[in-house]
């Protein structure tokens, strides 16, 4: 289940579906944290922190419109 949700992820931001580019609240911080570098590239483990927590909360959302399909289908 945690490969099929990483693909699922993957997939919708290759289609654009889930960009956070576009979410100037995202953008104002993550800019905030490469100015915190004077080369401008976070560092790669902060990087796959970041790509971890967004994938944590995708699967995260995910999970809970299931719970939620699953409920309104049974109530």
């Amino acid at each position: 289940m945690k490969e099929l949700l990483k693909e699922l992820y993957d997939w919708e931001i290759d289609q654009s579906r889930l960009n956070f580019d576009h979410d100037p609240e995202y953008q104002a911080y993550y800019t905030q944290v490469e100015a915190l570098w004077e080369e401008g590239d976070m560092p790669a483990p902060l990087f796959h922190l970041l790509e971890t927590s967004n994938l944590i909360s995708f699967a995260h959302g995910f999970q809970l419109g299931a719970r939620l399909a699953r409920w309104v289908g049974t109530g």
